[in-house]
């Protein structure tokens, strides 16, 4: 019960921070502060993944879980870097 209590104490606010940013992407689309929302989050989901890596240590098991996380949650980050690069590489940029 307690490494339960422990478990949930260290992971749910980075996936509820996660999934924070996937709701947020998809629906704060047409704000203003839509890129500062998401790159609120974004920073905040960093944190917090830094802090479930404190706690549990650099082990393949958290730092892999971490990494999903960040990835799934930060997609939107990750698509503009990929659209940028391809973009910058072909020759065109806006």
């Amino acid at each position: 019960m307690k490494d339960l209590r422990r478990f949930l104490v260290i992971w749910a606010p980075f996936i509820a921070a996660s999934i924070t940013t996937i709701v947020a992407s998809h629906t704060l689309w047409a704000t203003e502060w839509y890129r500062g929302y998401l790159a609120a989050l974004g920073v905040l989901c960093c944190l917090l993944g830094a802090r479930v890596l404190a706690k549990t240590g650099v082990r393949r098991g958290p730092l892999a879980g971490v990494s999903f996380g960040l990835l799934v949650g930060q997609w939107w980050l990750v698509q503009a870097l990929i659209l940028a690069f391809f973009w910058h590489s072909n020759g065109f940029a806006p």
